[in-house]
């Protein structure tokens, strides 16, 4: 097999494969990255490593990519841009994966204000779409306001804004309590999705009403006098979301002012 590979070839992990996070149904985004002149060769190899995936029933995002195609790419999407931000190599050549993170990297920074308008834009999108976490009795934990979502984006941010290695709280663009009290959020959204999934087999980030009792129990909520245990939940969870929901708007703030968008506030 090895002497049918094509040359200089890697199997890279993206969104949140990419970012070691993934949920019981959660996609696996995985990527070819690869600098061959003959795409036939990489369409064989591609479909040796995504058959697997298939034949197993496991929900595969897939693509097959040269650095310019996925500069391209990230270009006219924004999820394509923040699934590369969260790129992670498998396997195979390290040197093509690091040319994708700087040319990356140095494309979104030429021009950061659209990077972190399209976020924005994005973000009210989403929000308008689908029912909050800061409120809703039926929340969607991964799109809506104060979601996973949200949490990452904080982190794409941060990817654009500051060059590589920079410390975001030494850099000013989050304070250390936010750092700590967003890891503690995204912990728990985390796990409440995961238990989501697995309550209900499939995928979905919708936490309907007729989850919230079975999902309390398994987090150790117990009833009291005058709350259910499922509120309790729910009382748990609009705190963590309305504490993503304040750091997100306050990094955007000072990414805005860090990028010469806005005048900081006296």
């Amino acid at each position: 097999m090895a002497e049918d590979l094509p040359a200089r070839v890697g199997l890279v992990a993206l969104g949140g494969y990419g970012r070691r996070v993934l949920s019981p149904g959660s996609d696996v985004d995985l990527m070819v990255l690869h600098v061959e002149r003959r795409p036939d060769r990489v369409r064989s190899f591609a479909e040796r490593m995504f058959y697997p995936f298939w034949d197993a029933g496991i929900p595969l995002g897939h693509a097959v990519r040269t650095v310019a195609e996925c500069i391209a790419a990230a270009r006219d999407r924004l999820d394509v841009a923040c699934s590369l931000l969260d790129a992670r190599l498998v396997w195979g050549d390290p040197e093509s994966f690091g040319r994708l993170g700087r040319e990356l990297r140095r494309h979104l920074r030429r021009d950061p204000a659209r990077f972190l308008g399209r976020l924005r834009d994005d973000g009210r999108a989403r929000h308008a779409r689908h029912p909050p976490c800061t409120y809703s009795l039926e929340p969607e934990l991964k799109e809506g306001a104060g979601g996973l979502r949200d949490v990452h984006a904080v982190g794409w941010t941060a990817a654009v804004i500051l060059e590589d290695g920079v410390d975001p709280v030494g850099a000013g663009l989050l304070r250390a309590r936010e750092r700590e009290a967003l890891e503690e959020d995204e912990e728990f959204l985390v796990r409440l999705r995961s238990a989501l999934h697995l309550t209900t087999r499939k995928r979905t980030d919708r936490l309907f009403l007729e989850h919230q009792p079975q999902l309390a129990g398994y987090f150790g909520f117990q009833a009291m006098p005058g709350l259910a245990a499922e509120e309790a939940l729910m009382r748990a969870l609009f705190e963590h979301a309305r504490q993503v929901e304040h750091v997100t708007e306050a990094v955007a703030d000072r990414a805005a002012h860090q990028a010469g968008l806005t005048q900081p506030s006296h």
